[in-house]
């Protein structure tokens, strides 16, 4: 936790790392980290807080595993911009989203954030065809869920038909609740060269908190991003920039200020920098706050209904029907792929899969009335 904080906790935490940094087990710390996905995230910085204390094998775990994501995101670099460039040869303008271009970004090192796949943003009336433009490059065709409009909950996900390129995921949007907001503010323009323009700061940190509610504000990945993004771009962020994002995308101002304040208590980020208004999170957005964990729950189903329960507590004014069909009684074909994916001989019906949603959320809820305060500022 203090080692996933901003520069400023960091600093501030010196006698606690002092403290801690004698008596943890710095193997366990690294099983921990790499079972997380955070060991040459947060590896390097438990290196520069403790010194001497995390010992030379710590030291030899983490900058292997440094070493092993530079290569991994080398070759993801490589293989991203192959396919943006096909896409762009088809006239598709696409966006790369998260992996090593971020890491390089906000770590000065694309093995700081290991990624596996490659996350490309494109507008949604291109997304078909930028499916089959891809396909071309080996891959087979999506089996995801799509709505009456041809669209996926979030994106198509494509996998290599020999598996010897990383999967790509077809984004048109980044959230649940979002419409319109990724392309308006992530998507390249077109006729602009892609390596020529970035997001605005305060767009770029609206989509690290959309993606951190995204993910039910589990671990401490994006949580890490998010303090990394403060420390490189804070000078160059208005003083509302949260306000900026809410006035033009007014549907996601519950999961932004939510985001932000789980954000400010797991890494320091300073919210009274970013408003210019008092934060009013309301009954909904304070239970979900409270949910927040950033220790993973042993249990992946319990650990996806706690995701789903803090997706339904942030859902804007009129999103409560399609939150029951995403989280509770979804389509059947989705059912089927969790069955698949559960290797179960068959899916569950929709009702005996809402029953045990539902069963989950309470078990969520009761955790909560027995430890009301779930996370720990640093």
């Amino acid at each position: 936790m203090l080692s996933a904080g901003t520069a400023a906790r960091r600093q501030n935490a010196s006698a606690s790392v002092d403290e801690l940094a004698t008596v943890v087990d710095w193997s366990l710390i690294a099983q921990m980290l790499r079972a997380w996905r955070l060991l040459p995230l947060l590896g390097v910085r438990l290196i520069e807080l403790a010194g001497a204390h995390a010992g030379e094998e710590f030291a030899v775990t983490v900058t292997q595993a440094t070493d092993a994501g530079r290569h991994q995101g080398a070759f993801l670099q490589l293989i991203t911009a192959r396919v943006m460039s096909v896409l762009a040869d088809a006239g598709i303008a696409s966006t790369a989203l998260k992996g090593p271009l971020l890491s390089e970004a906000l770590y000065g090192d694309p093995g700081r954030r290991p990624s596996s796949d490659i996350d490309l943003l494109v507008a949604h009336e291109q997304l078909r065809e930028a499916v089959e433009i891809v396909r071309e490059l080996g891959y087979s065709a999506p089996t995801d869920h799509f709505d009456d409009r041809g669209l996926p909950g979030l994106h198509f996900a494509l996998i290599h038909e020999r598996d010897e390129l990383p999967p790509v995921e077809l984004h048109w949007r980044i959230h649940w609740y979002e419409q319109s907001f990724a392309r308006e503010r992530l998507l390249v323009p077109r006729g602009v060269m892609t390596d020529m323009w970035r997001p605005t700061p305060a767009d770029e940190l609206t989509a690290l908190l959309l993606f951190y509610a995204r993910d039910g504000f589990l671990n401490l990945r994006l949580a890490t991003d998010i303090g990394a993004y403060w420390d490189a771009f804070s000078a160059t962020l208005d003083p509302d920039a949260l306000d900026q994002s809410i006035r033009s995308y007014p549907a996601l101002e519950r999961v932004l200020l939510v985001a932000a304040t789980v954000a400010e208590k797991v890494v320091g980020l300073p919210l009274d920098q970013l408003t210019e208004h008092s934060v009013k999170l309301g009954s909904r957005g304070r239970v979900a706050a409270r949910l927040a964990s950033p220790h993973p729950h042993p249990s992946p189903p319990q650990l996806y209904a706690d995701m789903g329960l803090i997706d339904g507590l942030l859902a804007p004014p009129g999103g409560f029907k399609a939150f029951v069909r995403r989280q509770v009684i979804p389509p059947r074909e989705i059912l089927r792929e969790h069955a698949r994916t559960a290797q179960k001989q068959r899916a569950m019906s929709r009702i005996g899969y809402g029953v045990r949603v539902l069963g989950r959320y309470g078990l969520a809820m009761t955790r909560l009335l027995r430890a009301p305060e779930r996370i720990r500022p640093g």
